[in-house]
């Protein structure tokens, strides 16, 4: 089935340079599809040649075209309820896209949480970046020491230095 729609995005892709032409179909594949199924399929691809193809490949799997029925219908109706979306939202949409001030606050106002929290932790093979739920997870296993750095006092002798942090993971 994904071979299936790797071909068909292939022949969609391949067709959109190629003149719109009609093929001629068969008269016994056109009619095992309604036409409603035909126009659905056109939209979908854009034009009659990948349309036909899509259609060769429709018809050469009834089995699976009739298992599919309730998924198309219910794919059909997420197209449906996605168009009228857009046409609801397509004045806010080109005043939004229109604006002045691309680079506003509040577009960016997530970026900081955005950000993945990264962890630089020292192995034996070198150095290892972790994400913050995976330090944790370590930590709690008990796989991470934590080392602090030395630093000279004033009058000699050392002391630890808590600014200079450490994360080694045991294996």
């Amino acid at each position: 089935m994904k071979t299936s729609i790797a071909l068909i995005a292939s022949l969609a892709t391949a067709s959109a340079f190629a003149p719109t032409a009609t093929l001629p179909c068969s008269r016994t594949s056109s009619s095992t599809l309604s036409a409603t199924r035909r126009e659905s399929i056109e939209q979908l691809f854009g034009s009659t040649a990948a349309a036909a193809a899509a259609l060769v490949l429709t018809t050469a799997q009834p089995a699976a075209a009739a298992t599919s029925k309730a998924e198309e219908a219910e794919f059909n109706e997420l197209i449906e309820v996605l168009k009228a979306r857009s046409e609801e939202n397509s004045e806010a949409n080109k005043n939004y896209a229109m604006r002045a001030n691309k680079l506003a606050k509040q577009d960016f106002d997530d970026v900081k949480t955005r950000r993945p929290k990264l962890i630089i932790v020292s192995t034996t093979k070198g150095n290892k970046i972790l994400t913050k739920e995976e330090f944790s997870t370590y930590n709690m296993d008990g796989k991470i020491d934590t080392v602090y750095g030395t630093r000279m006092k004033q009058g000699g002798g050392e002391m630890k230095d808590y600014n200079d942090i450490t994360y080694v993971l045991k294996e």
